[in-house]
């Protein structure tokens, strides 16, 4: 829809003349808010534009459809989930779409725009002309908003692997100073400019939001011995079981 649908309606009737899809509203903003004036771009491939185009309503597409993409997620492992579990599924999917827009959001408005000013430095050190590949300079726009927008979102899968006892919340205290530089390495990556800054920008609030993740998590697994001191339960309904019984009389499922 975005390649297809042209970006005024009058050009559906239109046989002369340009033909804008409704994706370049995008490019345009992109154009005005973190190219610099003094860049040219040019496409030295013919089908260099297009392929820009696709990928950016690819993008596009995947920012629309991520609480549609988070509760297929969900739903796909909902089979291996007990009762007070499922109750989750509302909790992740806003809180995995708002990472996931705040990601993106840093990333447009912060990470990009470093970016840039960052790597206009090597071309003044080399002496080098502003003339940029087009599918370079917006793929590399691209890369960095979207993957920006996926590490806002590791958190919540940590919270959930601490939550559902995948992965004991001690795990990440011991092991922190690990996570944390494997996490600064996944940062280097993600901001392709070479130098620290950025690096540090984009680890800083992640770091935040994971310990956060991993303080919720120890704070939800730390109530669980309390509950369990009632007596045995069903994993699936929660009901009461005697020490011998197998299957639940509410439910019907065996219990270990």
């Amino acid at each position: 829809v975005l390649l297809v649908v042209p970006r005024y309606p009058a050009q559906f009737f239109s046989l002369t003349g340009t033909y804008n899809p409704l994706v370049s509203i995008f490019l345009d903003r992109i154009h005005q808010d973190i190219l610099p004036s003094t860049w040219v771009l040019i496409g030295f491939r013919l089908n260099e534009p297009l392929e820009v185009l696709l990928v950016a309503s690819l993008i596009l597409a995947v920012t629309f459809d991520m609480p549609v993409i988070a509760y297929e997620t969900y739903r796909f492992i909902d089979p291996a989930l007990k009762e007070n579990e499922r109750k989750l599924i509302y909790p992740f999917i806003i809180s995995t779409s708002t990472l996931f827009l705040f990601g993106l959001a840093f990333g447009y408005f912060i990470l990009a725009k470093f970016l840039i000013i960052a790597l206009s430095q090597f071309f003044i050190a080399t002496q080098a002309s502003f003339t940029i590949d087009l599918a370079d300079f917006y793929f590399v726009i691209f890369l960095t908003v979207f993957f920006s927008g996926v590490a806002f979102t590791i958190p919540v899968l940590v919270y959930l692997i601490i939550r559902f006892g995948i992965v004991e919340a001690s795990f990440f205290s011991k092991n922190r100073v690990y996570i944390w530089f494997g996490t600064y390495i996944v940062t280097a990556v993600i901001t392709p400019d070479g130098g620290p800054v950025l690096d540090v920008i984009l680890f800083l609030p992640i770091i935040a939001l994971l310990e956060l993740a991993v303080f919720m998590g120890k704070r939800f697994r730390g109530g669980e011995p309390r509950a369990a001191s009632k007596g045995r339960r069903c994993s699936y309904c929660d009901s009461p079981l005697d020490p011998a019984q197998v299957f639940c009389a509410r439910c019907g499922k065996a219990n270990d």
